[in-house]
This record gives structure tokens, sequence and C-alpha cells, in this order.
């Protein structure tokens, strides 16, 4: 079970409380950002996809979102009324998931393939960034504001 009792900056991570042997996880969100910002860069007209460089995205971008998949479903679950369905984010989250059940395209033989999932998985990481990254308070206050 994963759940998040506080989010406090410490450098330039994030640290967040997680059920488990180490009891906090870091999360280095200028890692996580550079990696999201490299994966979505533009790739000029008639350049060469790079399979090395592609199976590395693949690699970090993999990891990161088994990191804070759990962590952004269990703010979500927090922030959801007693009933209500999954929402929205919750079917994002539901996306993310089942995309990661399945192996990404193999960059040697589909670098175009693989190239979209890079890109794909990005967006999908940088929604779970912002949901794990979200300050609960803040966001009442504009709901507040806007009402």
């Amino acid at each position: 079970m994963t759940t998040i009792s506080s989010l406090t900056t410490v450098k330039q991570h994030h640290v967040a409380r997680i059920d488990g042997p180490a009891d906090a996880a870091p999360i280095d969100v200028v890692s996580i950002t550079r990696t999201i910002s490299t994966a979505l860069r533009p790739v000029p007209e008639g350049a060469v996809l790079d399979p090395g460089a592609l199976a590395e995205s693949i690699a970090l971008l993999s990891g990161h979102i088994q990191l804070l998949l759990p962590l952004a479903e269990a703010a979500h679950h927090r922030s959801r009324p007693a009933g209500a369905g999954p929402g929205l984010v919750g079917r994002g989250l539901a996306y993310v998931r089942s995309r990661m059940q399945y192996d990404p395209p193999n960059p040697h033989d589909y670098p175009a393939c693989a190239h979209v999932w890079v890109q794909e998985s990005a967006r999908g990481l940088q929604q779970l960034l912002g949901l794990v990254h979200a300050d609960p308070g803040r966001e009442h206050q504009r709901a507040a504001a806007d009402r």
C-alpha cells in the first residue's frame, strides 16, 4: 500500500512517504522534468532517430512512471469524494497503468514507433508528476476562489 503522508522539499528533491522498508522515497523532480523535456524535444525533419538514445529514454521513463504511478493513484484516490467514479484523471491513470503492462517497441527494430512511445510516455509522466507534486492546500484555495 502506498500512501503520501507529507511532501517536503529537501534541496531539489521532494520526499513522499511510502509504506515499506525505507519508509520514505526521494523523488528527484529535476531529473524527472529533464527526462520529460528530453523525450518531448522536437526531432528535426530528416533526422535519423538514435536507437541507443531511445532505449535510454524508454528505461528512464519506465522507471519514473513505476515510481510515480502508485503515488499519483493514491493522491487521486484521496482527492475524490466518497462514492465518486474515477473521473477523467482516474481514467488517465488507468490508461498509463495499462500501457505499462506491455513491452515498448524495440528501438533498434522500430525506431519511429519507439519514438512515439517515448513521447506518449513522457506526456503521461508529466501528468503523474503534476498529481504527485501538486500542493493540495493551493488547489483548495483555487477551487474556493472559483466559486
